[in-house]
């Protein structure tokens, strides 16, 4: 057969190899550019990794760009549905911002809202790929799935010594609503951590969690100027949930009206979007793709989110992950934040009048502000209570407040208490082993946007680490829903990393759609 005119030389033969949701195919040479892969999969642009052997796939989508590559063989399992992860993961991220947390159905409870219902059908979802053998979770080895492992099994030894205790009926179902939780949190760790196998699916995953974030801040702005609630509207849909909200969407502190946009409290609105903010900056800047309005405006609202929830939590944990993020910017984005930043500031104390004097005193006035006083007043009886069961704990999600004051807001005492001191360091460990993870994937990683992608993730989940001393995380379920999400993708940057031939760089994505 006559080649066309200009047409380029014959490349290496095709070899075919089975491979997730599709064929890998050698490439050809590419017009002096280089041979690039191409995958015959669905929309022919996602990539796939070898789940048993630990090494990329001969392919690229949209990020990568490959040199001469050698034919892999083909896996025992074949992992498949990466696009399909990255969808019903979007639906949960859905469902994590858009209807409340406070609104559940009655006859399970705190754990019977949306998002957590779809968390657990996320988990059954990855079980079920794993027994039908479209995805091989033994030889799929990450630092976070063992934190995670070692999360469950605190917990569950836990609750297995919890009749030695004889817990009251409030107390066991609290424990079981905290088993309900795990499985929520696994789910979404698990999908996103072994899933999410290309880049393109990432963005998207990273751009739903971003605007999610932003629609959140977007409700908080109403609340915050116009004292007018969306929340309301938004439960109207759910048929057959009850509200069950123990908190008001508006609470003052001095001459402020904090909000909690589509969070449970303002103090859980502002950790989210200090959780979020890291990764909303990375697509400013790398998501080059789309026009500058769309990629700054949702971290401009993300970021207005700190200041309207009048949380000293979130200024520490914004504090932390922006320090992460802007130490491992490259050069010029670091200056550009750097030089931003004071501009930010005065704008924020110019436009919201007595801020200034509210948060100085909430961090000055330590001696006389209530909330401190009752933390510290519940020292011996933490301190009491981790005596009487040192190792194990009386079982999670069972140190129940009979009133305000007994409310700990330290996740950290608050899982002493209820999982000892072998879950106090497995909450530990649950936090920062994704940072560790994050920031090793990053040294693997030579091109700059993931590596960058990496820092953002790290300062996400070490600002979920350190802003768990001053909340009781777990007892709001739209930071564990999010702080999962974040654990979930460390875990997946690490599996591309370790995966990652070291002749691909991968270049940042055109033409992704969300």
């Amino acid at each position: 057969m006559t080649e066309p005119p200009g047409a380029s030389a014959p490349g290496p033969r095709r070899h075919r190899a089975a491979g997730a949701g599709g064929l890998w195919r050698r490439p050809a040479t590419d017009g002096g550019r280089g041979r690039r892969a191409a995958f015959d999969g669905e929309r022919g642009r996602r990539a796939a990794f070898d789940g048993v052997r630990g090494r990329p796939a001969a392919t690229g989508s949209g990020w990568w760009r490959t040199g001469p590559e050698h034919p892999l063989p083909a896996p025992s399992v074949h992992p498949e549905g990466s696009r399909q992860a990255a969808f019903v993961l979007q639906v949960f991220i859905l469902t994590v911002f858009l209807f409340p947390s406070d609104t559940v159905i009655r006859v399970i409870g705190a754990q019977g809202y949306v998002a957590g219902i779809t968390a657990i059908v996320l988990f059954l979802a990855w079980a079920v790929t794993a027994i039908l053998g479209f995805h091989d979770p033994v030889h799929t080895r990450y630092p976070v799935r063992g934190a995670l492992g070692f999360f469950w099994i605190a917990s569950l030894l836990s609750y297995a010594m919890m009749p030695f205790y004889a817990p009251d009926a409030t107390q066991r179902l609290s424990a079981d609503r905290w088993v309900m939780l795990l499985i929520g949190m696994s789910g979404v760790i698990l999908m996103s951590a072994e899933h999410l196998r290309s880049w393109p699916d990432i963005l998207r995953v990273v751009r739903m969690v971003v605007w999610g974030g932003a629609f959140s801040g977007f409700v908080a702005l109403f609340q915050f100027w116009f004292r007018w609630d969306l929340k309301p509207y938004l439960r109207m849909p759910l048929v057959g949930f009850e509200h069950d909200g123990a908190y008001s969407g508006f609470q003052a502190r001095d001459a402020l009206m904090r909000v909690s946009g589509t969070a449970n409290h303002p103090i859980e609105l502002g950790v989210i979007a200090a959780l979020i903010l890291p990764l909303a900056l990375w697509l400013a800047f790398y998501d080059t793709a789309r026009r500058p309005l769309r990629r700054w405006a949702p971290a401009g609202v993300i970021g207005m989110c700190i200041p309207m929830s009048v949380s000293r939590s979130a200024i520490l944990s914004l504090a932390v992950a922006l320090a992460v993020l802007i130490v491992l910017l490259p050069v010029v984005n670091r200056a550009k934040m750097l030089a931003f930043l004071p501009v930010g500031i005065v704008v924020i104390f110019a436009t919201t009048p007595g801020y200034l004097r509210t948060i100085l005193g909430s961090f000055t006035g330590a001696g006389t502000d209530p909330s401190i006083t009752n933390r510290l007043n519940n020292y011996p009886r933490v301190w009491a209570a981790v005596q009487e069961r040192p190792w194990l704990g009386q079982g999670g999600g069972t140190d129940i407040a009979p009133d305000a004051t007994k409310i700990l807001d330290n996740q950290y005492l608050k899982s002493a208490i209820e999982l000892g001191g072998v879950g106090l360091l497995a909450l530990c460990l649950y936090f920062f082993v994704p940072v560790v993870a994050a920031l090793i994937a990053r040294t693997w990683f030579t091109e700059e946007a993931p590596r960058a992608l990496c820092a953002a993730i790290g300062g996400a989940c070490m600002a979920a680490g350190v802003g768990s001393f001053t909340f009781d995380a777990f007892s709001f379920a739209q930071f564990a829903a999010v702080h999962a999400l974040v654990v979930g993708l460390s875990g997946t940057l690490w599996l591309h990393a370790r995966r990652t031939d070291s002749r691909r760089t991968p270049t940042l994505p055109h033409e992704v759609s969300a």
